[in-house]
């Protein structure tokens, strides 16, 4: 399996470097990272990155870009895409697993949840103490995991605005809505360090956000939004669920005592038993007799 994230960066961004690669001698990626100002004020800092493309653009404008024209093969090379915004704190172990459990899982699109100190649009994405994942209808913008094949299906949604609001919408209807393909995975958490709205993106665009997601969602006739949960495989033990929990340990004890019956195979047991015993009379009532 084959791993790639690749993420916006600019010269205020220090996440890459702090927590994506904090441990890159066991990562399971390649990093790539598409720079978006005009100058790079510091070369030197994206040294460790995999891949480096200067393209000056908004960040799904710039993989766009990259799929169609500057490298169209990943998407046949790379098996899943981690597309993080650059404001998102992770570390190298937890990306790891964000691409393991994704494949184990066979998810379209992932995402990690939010810790519970993140800035967030949809407080459903916080993480949830007792829950493993959820399968949701939708996943938001800021850090989404695709599998190649709903990427390929997802990529021309990715010009449809300039501030991407919305475009995730859009997605849950190219993959016709799924109901248990789209994940987030509450066992790994992610920070949002930035206010929703207050970085540089708002200030470039020169549109209404709110008018971008309701023009895209209507050009592909998708619900507005789809933010709902299908599913989820819940974490049950003795601080979540205890009535759940001590109903599987009173089962999983019955049928540890069940097996060691059969195991002890009692019945033939007793049989023997009574047979033995059996004898033993038929013995003596024999020795009377004579």
């Amino acid at each position: 399996m084959k791993n790639i994230v690749i993420a916006p960066c600019g010269n205020k961004s220090d996440m890459f470097y702090k927590h994506w690669l904090d441990q890159k001698e066991i990562k399971n990626f390649d990093l790539c990272l598409l720079f978006y100002h005009e100058e790079i004020n510091d070369p030197g800092l994206y040294k460790d990155a995999d891949y480096f493309f200067h393209l000056k653009d908004f960040k799904y404008h710039m993989l766009h870009k990259l799929f169609t024209e500057v490298q169209p093969a990943w998407l046949q090379q790379y098996d899943y895409f981690y597309f993080l915004d650059d404001d998102i704190k992770i570390d190298t172990q937890h990306i790891n697993k964000m691409f393991a459990l994704s494949a184990v899982f066979d998810s379209w699109i992932s995402q990690a949840s939010l810790s519970k100190n993140s800035y967030c649009s949809w407080p459903m994405f916080k993480t949830q103490d007792d829950s493993f994942c959820r399968f949701v209808g939708q996943i938001e913008v800021m850090a989404p995991l695709f599998k190649a094949d709903a990427l390929i299906k997802c990529l021309p949604s990715f010009t449809g605005n300039k501030s991407s609001w919305g475009v995730d919408s859009v997605w849950s209807k190219i993959l016709d809505y799924p109901e248990d393909k789209l994940i987030v995975f509450d066992c790994i958490t992610m920070e949002h360090t930035q206010p929703v709205g207050g970085g540089e993106l708002y200030q470039k665009i020169g549109v209404d956000p709110k008018e971008d997601w309701e023009n895209i969602t209507k050009a592909f006739g998708a619900k507005k939004q789809n933010y709902k949960e299908y599913g989820r495989l819940a974490i049950i033990n003795k601080d979540h669920y205890l009535f759940n929990f001590l109903g599987i340990k009173g089962k999983e004890f019955f049928r540890t005592l069940q097996r060691h019956v059969n195991d002890y195979d009692l019945p033939s047991r007793v049989k023997s038993w009574f047979n033995k015993l059996n004898n033993s009379l038929n013995i003596g009532q024999n020795k009377k007799n004579l």
